[in-house]
């Protein structure tokens, strides 16, 4: 799944709470210092690597594009195993053992990646290219996540955006001569979700899932021609969204520790969707109802940072 802002590698600012080491009788003898008490604060920072895999089925009807040299058919678009270095940062709140708040952002290091698929693109007579790749430069990619937590379960909200810009269209064959077809891609992803995470001798594992995970899908694509056109894909139902993690910390000192995570994602939405078709010269406009299929995993693992206060 805007200009996607990565968030990367950000470094974790040590909280000073020896600072607040004196007078703690008068601290605690106050509403507030008891309530703090029982209250555990986590933030932390995580740096790992990524792997990512998508597909996309995004159909075209040929009569969106009577009136300009660019002829598109079905599109299917395929990321097969990019790897991306990534960074995170979250907190965790804990109060009283019971009651939790959590958030976290993250995401991709910057650079060239391949996109393969079956483009049946004629334009201005270069046709009959059934299979390209592309070379995808200027990735942005980010996610947020925050929710609360009642002992082991967990409800909250998650969104993900994921965007890159297409150029050099290359069949098996190489370079294809005269085109300089080209394009920006952006999907956007909102879910609520509920889910559990399970503790246990310093190793947590959480497992959220929302059926309710929603997505637009923006191509702008652009021809030898100089002819822009913009297909928006809109899911009028939710998918499925599925996010695993296992995270294990062991202490360094009272307060800091370290240690490792792997998680997993799959994203799947099938279903009617619509189309909106905009061209800027002739200008054009058209809305078609069609059957849109996205799926995308998320694989990847890392080293933890964090201080607990």
């Amino acid at each position: 799944m805007k200009k996607i802002a990565v968030v990367l590698m950000i470094v974790l600012v040590s909280c000073p709470t020896a600072l607040f080491a004196q007078d703690l009788g008068a601290w605690n003898a106050s509403p507030l210092g008891s309530l703090m008490e029982h209250v555990k604060v986590n933030p932390y920072v995580q740096v790992g690597f990524q792997w990512l895999g998508a597909n996309l089925n995004l159909p075209v009807q040929n009569d969106l594009f009577q009136a300009i040299p660019l002829e598109i058919e079905e599109l299917d678009v395929s990321l097969e195993d990019a790897n991306f270095w990534t960074g995170i940062v979250g907190v965790n709140v804990i109060a009283n053992e019971k009651y939790s708040f959590f958030a976290a952002a993250g995401g991709f290091v910057k650079r060239p990646f391949v996109t393969a698929g079956r483009f049946p693109v004629n334009v201005g007579g270069v046709s009959g290219v059934p299979f390209l790749e592309f070379t995808n430069s200027n990735l942005e990619s980010w996610f947020a996540q925050t929710g609360i937590g009642l002992r082991p379960f967990l409800v909250g909200l998650y969104w993900n955006q994921f965007s890159f810009e297409l150029t050099e269209p290359r069949s098996r064959r190489g370079p294809i001569e005269n085109q300089t077809l080209r394009g920006d891609f952006i999907a956007k992803t909102f879910a609520p979700f509920v889910g559990f995470a399970i503790p246990a001798s310093g190793a947590t594992f959480t497992l959220l899932y929302s059926p309710l995970a929603y997505s637009d899908t923006d191509l702008a694509l652009k021809s030898s021609r100089d002819t822009s056109a913009e297909l928006r894909y809109s899911w009028n139902k939710p998918g499925d969204l599925l996010i695993a993690l296992l995270q294990y910390n062991t202490p360094l000192t009272s307060t800091i520790s370290t240690g490792f995570w792997v998680n997993g994602s799959w994203l799947s939405l099938r279903g009617n969707g619509e189309l909106e078709f905009q061209n800027i010269s002739p200008p054009i406009s058209r809305n078609k109802d069609v059957t849109i299929t996205m799926t995308q995993y998320v694989l990847g693992g890392g080293v933890t940072l964090g201080i607990t206060f």
